[in-house]
């Protein structure tokens, strides 16, 4: 019953738009990462300029916005979008996606709260029963990383890893078992002033029969130096993010146990958990279908890097999200380059799943 599904994310969505079908691939791999470019339909036209077939209705309707296109306001959408499957998967390369954008409405947790609802009710209209929803809030992931003493590099390393497939755990794998550090090249050549560290760059490439391609010795010498300098985090830290990824358990349970950690790890990032209590407390209000039995997990909204805030999905099997959504403050701003600014969340329903549960 894909139209009563449609019917209630209309209700309270404003307009609906239809997106445009070709998108530039450095859009969506400037959001979604490098990773994804296995899962997108990609080619290649005769001036070498890369194009896809949109992966999904967030980005193209997210640009149209950025470019002022379209007004900041609330759309609605459904149409065939088109990804790859997993090797192994019989999923069909084009399926047909519904879905609601919501822009500039501030991002507070009322609104997270109805975006929930919504997309859950559609759900359950569109026939969706026996369901679970897993869900997730990457501010709090935000806030750990800034509450721990990270360098600036590595804080920026560790908020791109969360969306990898093996995420800031492998990143930090080598500090937990004391094994990260600057490579012995680099440090040798970090620690020299910048002429000697010129002079042993020149000598190194002479040595290797290399000649430096867009960059000069002295440019590569001051990124070995830069880099030279680039502090690795600590065992205590790298331990308290791992003992933060970890944390996984029903909703009743999730405040205790993130108002447990953050007390252990002896963390100041009470803005961020009472934001997530707040939303939580709405929530319940609203009662929507499927919520008493769901599972918060610090690693949700891993799947796309634009997520910045609460997160969710729900799913009958693993791995086959039925509905997928989540906020994402920040997208507009790296669409327009930093011209236009714009509150966000959205969700978006998978037609073809709509019977499977």
């Amino acid at each position: 019953m894909p139209e009563a599904a449609l019917a209630r994310l209309a209700a309270v969505s404003g307009k609906r738009v239809e997106p445009q079908t070709l998108l530039p691939v450095e859009i969506v791999l400037e959001l979604s990462g490098e990773a994804v470019r296995s899962r997108i339909c990609t080619f290649t036209d005769a001036n070498g300029k890369e194009h896809c077939l949109r992966p999904d209705l967030t980005t193209p309707i997210a640009q149209r916005v950025a470019t002022g296109d379209w007004d900041v306001a609330r759309y609605h959408a459904s149409g065939p979008v088109y990804r790859l499957p997993r090797r192994g998967s019989n999923d069909p390369v084009e399926h047909q996606q519904i879905g609601f954008e919501w822009f500039g409405e501030q991002g507070s947790p009322q609104e997270d709260a109805q975006a929930l609802a919504v997309a859950l009710e559609a759900a359950q209209a569109g026939g969706v029963h026996g369901a679970s929803v897993r869900f997730g809030d990457v501010a709090i992931y935000h806030a750990v990383i800034d509450a721990l003493p990270f360098s600036p590099r590595w804080r920026d390393r560790l908020r791109r890893a969360f969306s990898r497939r093996k995420g800031p755990r492998e990143l930090l794998d080598g500090v937990t078992r004391g094994a990260a550090g600057v490579p012995a090249l680099v440090a040798s050549i970090g620690v020299l002033p910048e002429a000697q560290a010129t002079k042993a760059v020149s000598v190194m490439l002479a040595d290797m029969g290399l000649e430096p391609v867009g960059r000069g010795a002295d440019d590569i010498a001051e990124r070995l130096r830069d880099k030279a300098q680039d502090k690795a985090p600590d065992t205590g830290s790298s331990a308290a993010l791992v003992h933060y990824l970890g944390l996984n358990g029903p909703v009743g349970r999730s405040i205790p146990a993130l108002d447990d950690f953050a007390r252990d790890e002896g963390l100041r990032i009470e803005a961020a958990l009472d934001a997530y209590k707040r939303r939580i407390d709405l929530i319940a209000a609203l009662n929507p279908p499927f919520w008493s039995n769901a599972t918060f997990s610090a690693t949700q909204g891993q799947s796309f890097e634009y997520y910045d805030g609460f997160v969710f999905e729900l799913s009958a099997e693993q791995d086959r999200p039925i509905v997928s959504g989540g906020r994402y403050d920040g997208l507009i701003s790296r669409l327009s380059g930093g011209y236009r600014k714009a509150s966000a969340i959205g969700a978006a329903l998978r037609v073809d799943r709509l019977g499977d549960a």
